[in-house]
């Protein structure tokens, strides 16, 4: 099923997919933003999808890459495919900013200007192409993926408002990055599937598109990210809470013992003594959306 609309408050009520059509047909290539930890699940195929019925060429900038192991960067690079135009970027690797002006540069002078698209909107159709750039470049992804933070660190200064609660960047802005480079950035909202809630609550409590506080079911995400860790670094999981994680709950993929074991190390109680689930739910997923707990 097709996501629903979604409305951004400074936008006149554009609806979402018509604002994401827009920066796409506007631009001559898309930067998709994902979360180098996760990298399939901060892919959006209906985004994906229009870009390649646009037409437009499309780097994938994986963000956050300073808190990935190289094993699992090259794992997700052959998951993506060889032929896929990919970078990883990091705030804390400046010069990685760099390498993105110019993997955009050479990007932009193997596939040259876009021709100018003429999409409907109603009856008469009508014609988007404001940006007016060398090369304009979209900046497409989940609310909280870092897309405010590449930009400012194309721009070399502070351009677009940075906030870790996500969200936080409304309606569409062009951004001039130097003289021959400007940038469309896209609003920050989350198109929601009405037919798959938990999984989307999960996807969003992951990829930090839904912040800490925003979170229905933290039990549901912090599972998620305890059996992620099981799979991945199970030894970083266990240093970092001071805990030991039994065989038995290994084998039996038992996150429910290994939520109330940090339940117990930090000491989160309720009425009665009973262990504070939630509260030790809402720390591993403030854990991971900060990048504390590490891969």
């Amino acid at each position: 099923m097709k996501p629903r609309t979604i409305f951004s408050k400074d936008t006149n009520h554009e609806p979402y997919w018509d604002l994401i059509k827009r920066i796409i047909t506007e631009s001559d290539l898309v930067l998709e933003i994902l979360d180098a930890r996760l990298v399939e699940l901060s892919r959006n195929e209906e985004v994906e999808r229009l870009i390649e019925e646009i037409d437009r060429p499309v780097i994938y900038v994986l963000n956050k890459s300073d808190l990935v192991g190289k094993e699992r960067l090259e794992k997700q690079i052959r998951e993506l495919g060889d032929k896929k135009e990919i970078i990883f970027v990091s705030n804390k690797n400046k010069s990685s900013y760099k390498i993105l002006l110019s993997k955009i540069e050479r990007v932009f002078r193997k596939y040259g200007k876009r021709e100018e698209t003429i999409i409907k909107k109603g009856d008469p159709k009508i014609r988007h192409r404001e940006a007016k750039a060398d090369i304009v470049v979209g900046v497409l992804g989940y609310p909280n993926v870092g897309k405010s933070s590449i930009i400012n660190g194309l721009a070399h200064k502070k351009k677009v408002k940075v906030s870790k609660k996500a969200g936080t960047t409304h309606g569409i802005h062009w951004i001039k990055i130097n003289e021959e480079v400007k940038v469309i950035d896209s609003p920050g909202v989350i198109p929601l599937k009405r037919d798959a809630f938990v999984d989307d609550e999960i996807r969003y409590g992951l990829i930090g598109a839904k912040d800490n506080e925003r979170i229905k079911f933290p039990e549901v995400v912090s599972n998620a990210i305890i059996k992620f860790f099981l799979k991945e670094n199970k030894i970083g999981f266990e240093r970092y809470y001071n805990i030991a994680i039994s065989p038995e709950d290994i084998e039996t993929n038992n996150s429910y013992e290994i939520l109330r074991q940090v339940a117990q190390k930090k000491n989160f109680l309720i009425k009665g003594g009973e262990l504070d689930e939630i509260r030790a739910s809402q720390l591993i997923i403030r854990d991971w959306q900060e990048g504390r707990l590490r891969v």
